[in-house]
């Protein structure tokens, strides 16, 4: 210890870590909180993304467009893709109240075909509830005595 320094008392050594606290803690009122309140930034568009863009464009230009018939086509496709698979649902959800064998494993592969034809949610539905009925069908058989 030197002459200069002089022992502090108590309340300067708590009044001085308190202040130290509030500092490293980010507390203290003079800091400047203008990033948080801010409105945030809009995003920045990528540039080096841009000539890819370009060419991707110009390759879209440069093709044929879509005829109407092919147009057609697709619709006509896609509408019966869903016929086959609401078809499926229909025929599994009556396999729980009538015929539960039969309905069920026709639900059951309608399902299947639904699936393949790109309509996963409703077959997958399909396949389910078609199962479900014919499992409780040959589970409750021997309770029907």
């Amino acid at each position: 210890m030197t002459q200069t320094d002089e022992p502090l008392d108590k309340a300067t050594k708590e009044r001085f870590q308190r202040d130290q606290l509030r500092t490293e803690s980010g507390l203290n009122h003079k800091e400047e909180y203008a990033a948080e309140i801010t409105a945030p930034s809009p995003p920045r568009r990528i540039q080096y993304a841009e000539p890819y863009a370009r060419s991707a464009a110009a390759s879209r230009n440069a093709q044929s467009e879509v005829s109407d018939e092919e147009i057609e086509d697709l619709v006509e496709v896609v509408t019966r893709n869903k016929a086959v698979g609401y078809i499926a649902l229909f025929v599994a959800l009556a396999s729980l109240f009538v015929w539960p064998v039969l309905l069920g494993i026709s639900g059951i592969v309608l399902g299947i075909i639904a699936i393949v034809m790109g309509n996963k949610g409703l077959g997958s539905w399909s396949i389910a509830l078609g199962f479900i009925a014919a499992a409780a069908y040959f589970l409750l058989v021997p309770y029907y005595g």
